[in-house]
């Protein structure tokens, strides 16, 4: 690697600026200046480092109600190998304690004995102790919260094999904010972007980052924020997501500052529902004959646009609606399908918005995170509840 780049690898360890430690090796062809919480020197071996130094705040990456046992980093992240034995020599063994050796056995030895010990676990007020999740992981390391959803189709994702892939993704990566604050110095140089403090660069890769509100739209908070909002906070943020439709204009394009703009999603980013507070205002089991998920899908927006314009009477507005599939998305965004079932109920979608002079605005939410899903799974006889239009 060093012949064929031309120069000596740069060692960096991001414990400093993360929860976790993540050793790699980084060539750089610029120079890397010393600057607030940046240190030039050399590892025991004489190879070149530079020790990065920032303040993080750990509940920021942790979920609600879990801090960490101990003050130090955590462990590098590994991959995921689940086994019915633990395989030979297993690292850190020796220095696991009985419960420790406990947990690496529940959890199917899936990880090296180490990372199990008490030190590098999480702890709630009850005293349970547990590992970081996939989500934690994933905010640690700079990516944004379920950043590898989607490395399985959508019909096998939640199963242990979906996990454990998400796992061995983010133990096999590099920290973002690492390689984030080595770009930003060649951006300096070349001018393509201003100077930025490392403390900048570890806020920017943070859940909650608020730069602007697609950033954090992409990087929502790890908790949820629903016991703070309030009712004209809720239409302020609609009010802003309006401000985002894509190209076409008929759907919402979630994308970073630093994104091109472009007309078609291969993979739609999920608008973090948890913003807003939820009341289920209609709910019923399906009685007709069978039909496609999709169809009822459709027949579900619709039905959600005539609480809102026919009960509700808002009329004569815009507004966003959020929705769990990509096929319902782009048939509503398009305002045609060549399906004759999911036509049929658009031009009835169609009808309603037409008549009632309004314009919907449809964006993706994934089904983890809409708050349709579980109503819709035990739904209970009601139509329509008295509600107020905050939801």
């Amino acid at each position: 690697m060093s012949l064929s780049f031309g120069c000596e690898p740069l060692y960096i360890d991001a414990a400093g600026i993360s929860l976790a430690h993540r050793p790699r090796l980084y060539w750089v062809d610029w120079e890397v200046y010393e600057a607030e919480g940046v240190k030039k020197g050399q590892t025991p071996t004489g190879r070149s480092c530079i020790s990065l130094s920032a303040s993080i705040e750990s509940k920021t990456f942790l979920e609600e109600g879990w801090h960490k046992v101990d003050e130090s980093a955590f462990p590098t992240f590994t991959t995921s190998r689940p086994r019915a034995t633990p395989g030979y020599k297993p690292a850190g063994l020796r220095q696991c304690s009985e419960e420790d050796r406990q947990r690496w056995s529940n959890d199917q030895y899936r990880f090296p004995p180490y990372q199990y010990q008490a030190k590098h676990c999480l702890q709630n007020s009850k005293g349970h102790l547990r590992l970081p999740s996939i989500q934690e992981r994933e905010v640690i390391m700079g990516f944004p919260k379920n950043y590898t959803v989607n490395c399985f189709k959508k019909s096998d994702q939640g199963s242990q094999a979906h996990l454990d892939a998400r796992l061995t993704l983010v133990g096999n990566s590099w920290n973002v904010t690492v390689v984030a604050w080595l770009l930003s110095q060649l951006g300096e140089i070349r001018g393509l972007n201003e100077p930025l403090s490392l403390q900048e660069i570890v806020q920017r890769t943070s859940p909650g980052c608020a730069k602007d509100l697609a950033t954090f739209l992409h990087r929502p908070p790890m908790n949820s924020t629903r016991g703070q909002s309030s009712r004209e906070q809720a239409l302020a943020l609609v009010r802003k997501l309006l401000t985002m439709v894509s190209v076409k204009g008929e759907d919402i394009s979630l994308q970073t500052s630093s994104d091109d703009l472009v007309k078609y999603h291969r993979l739609r980013a999920s608008i973090p529902a948890r913003l807003w507070r939820w009341k289920t205002v209609a709910g019923w089991k399906w009685t007709g004959q069978q039909e496609h998920i999709n169809s009822l899908e459709m027949r579900a927006v619709l039905t959600a646009l005539r609480w809102r314009l026919e009960r509700h009477k808002k009329v004569h507005a815009k507004f966003v609606h959020l929705v769990d599939s990509l096929v319902v998305l782009h048939s509503l965004s398009r305002g045609r399908s060549s399906s004759r079932k999911l036509r049929r109920t658009i031009l009835r979608i169609n009808a309603l918005l037409l008549a009632t002079r309004s314009q919907a605005v449809w964006t993706y939410v994934h089904t983890k995170q809409n708050p349709a899903d579980a109503p819709s799974r035990c739904p209970r006889k009601r139509k329509w509840a008295k509600c107020r239009d905050d939801s």
